[in-house]
């Protein structure tokens, strides 16, 4: 099955340029101004839209009002058409359109969001099926898996419908961490200048003020950055979390009508077998555990042909057939290097502790004996606690503190120190603190936190990613 729109018209663009001058750009309807904020920039790129319409990955801007968008790669779409005044340090082009409908990539994502939302309101109307539709998006990195979920999240929510988003890809936060997979309930406008686009940790409750309505996320702690990293891992905390998700949907009737769109790990097309074979594995884990109805795939005809047959004639606990889609990706997704990732994985980091420059945040410098102290870290080859001989290792291990904990950054779990390794390392995330400095002579540690108070005896995990990279206190 193909989403309608499908289609090989190649957009015109125009030249790339690196510009500061206060500018207008006209955007006839279909076409879309893309660009790039330098993320060592703290000034970023101000844009104001002067007339007509234009959104943001689905959130749209008001009228006049002025934007500032800082180390983002990202695009302003215009179905109507617009001017906008744009100022700052930016790498941009236009990508030009003869008619809305050559973007064959926003057609498709239109027509999906249609397809959903006729969905939901079957269920509101109670004419049919038990719960709104539950989507699944998978495909290879840099296709715009994250662009595609944040989209379909926005037009639902500016439908006046409240989905549930959840984020299964650990190397990426939703609403929280890079390491975590996490879940929340959107219901209302997301922070377009957010260089996440409404899924970084601004968006999640703090002790500042925030400028859109915060969402309060559902986190757990995987610690590594890719899946294959512990596997059975994660197939136990996505299973965790989509209980919690079912429940959701089974019990707030705005949740359930409006369904759920799950963001998923890159799969690597490349290797043995294309590496495909493994994450059809992975994938149809979460659609058995979140009771998915519609797996969309992004620019691949080899994954959507496998998923296509692995879920043929199977039926959802509902009882509803698993439709499987594919979608062109857009030709503007911007891939991300290492580098890119390394330091917007910084950049969230100390967000989470500092804020930003529209939101400050002032962490507690605290200091703790070595003793009042429980963390925990995974059992690796090099433990003795692991066993070549057995396929299940324990779930985890107390860490020795050391100074090689510095500039780390520990998961505070909602669980207490003396509970069941398991139960520690399923349990749900009650937010995060950074290592500032071990002292072996004190026997102390320094750390910094975004409220004051004690730890208590709650467990902390200390896991692998995401990996240290400066001293917060500087």
């Amino acid at each position: 099955m193909s989403i309608p729109g499908l289609g090989q018209i190649i957009p015109q663009a125009t030249a790339a340029s690196t510009t500061t001058a206060r500018r207008t750009i006209t955007l006839r309807p279909g076409q879309e101004w893309r660009f790039t904020a330098p993320r060592r920039s703290t000034s970023g790129v101000t844009v104001r839209l002067l007339n007509g319409t234009a959104e943001r990955d689905g959130t749209a801007l008001a009228v006049n009002r002025t934007y500032t968008f800082i180390r983002t790669k990202s695009k302003l779409f215009s179905w109507h058409g617009c001017i906008l005044e744009v100022e700052g340090d930016c790498e941009d082009y236009v990508a030009e359109f003869n008619k809305p409908e050559d973007n064959v990539h926003m057609v498709m994502c239109s027509n999906l969001h249609d397809a959903l939302q006729t969905q939901r309101q079957l269920v509101s109307r109670g004419t049919s099926q038990q719960q709104g539709p539950r989507v699944l998006v998978c495909g290879a990195a840099n296709t715009g898996k994250t662009t595609l979920v944040r989209t379909l999240a926005a037009l639902a929510t500016r439908m006046g419908a409240q989905p549930v988003i959840a984020n299964l890809d650990p190397g990426e936060g939703l609403l929280s961490m890079p390491g975590t997979m996490s879940s929340a309930v959107f219901g209302n406008l997301m922070d377009v200048e957010d260089p996440a686009g409404g899924f970084g940790v601004r968006s999640s409750p703090s002790t500042g003020p925030s400028a859109v309505p915060v969402k309060t996320p559902l986190v757990y702690y995987f610690g590594h950055k890719r899946v294959e990293d512990d596997a059975e891992l994660w197939k136990e905390l996505a299973a965790k979390m989509a209980g919690q998700v079912r429940n959701k949907l089974r019990s707030v009737d705005e949740a359930r009508s409006a369904g759920l769109v799950v963001d998923t790990p890159a799969v690597d097309l490349r290797g043995v077998d294309g590496g495909v074979t493994g994450a059809v594995d992975m994938l149809a884990h979460a659609v058995r555990e979140f009771t998915i109805n519609v797996v969309v795939v992004l620019d691949s005809l080899e994954l959507e042909a496998k998923l296509q047959r692995r879920f043929a004639g199977e039926k959802t606990l509902l009882g509803e057939t698993i439709t499987v889609c594919g979608v062109e990706k857009s030709d503007g997704v911007a891939e991300r290097d290492e580098a890119w990732i390394k330091a917007d994985g910084e950049a969230v980091i100390k967000e989470y502790f500092f804020g930003d420059a529209k939101r400050t945040l002032s962490p507690f410098t605290l200091s703790i004996d070595y003793d009042e102290l429980a963390v925990f870290k995974a059992v690796d080859a090099d433990s003795e606690y692991y066993d070549p001989e057995e396929e299940k290792q324990p779930a985890l291990e107390r860490a020795e503190i050391s100074p090689e904990m510095s500039n780390w950054t520990l998961a505070v779990m909602d669980a207490h120190a003396n509970q069941p390794l398991d139960t520690i390392r399923q349990a749900p995330v009650m937010g995060f603190i950074a290592v500032a400095d071990v002292d072996e002579d004190k026997r102390r540690l320094k750390y910094l936190s975004p409220v004051g108070g004690r730890l208590g005896d709650k467990a902390l995990i200390w896991g692998r990613w995401p990996e240290p990279y400066l001293n917060l206190l500087g």
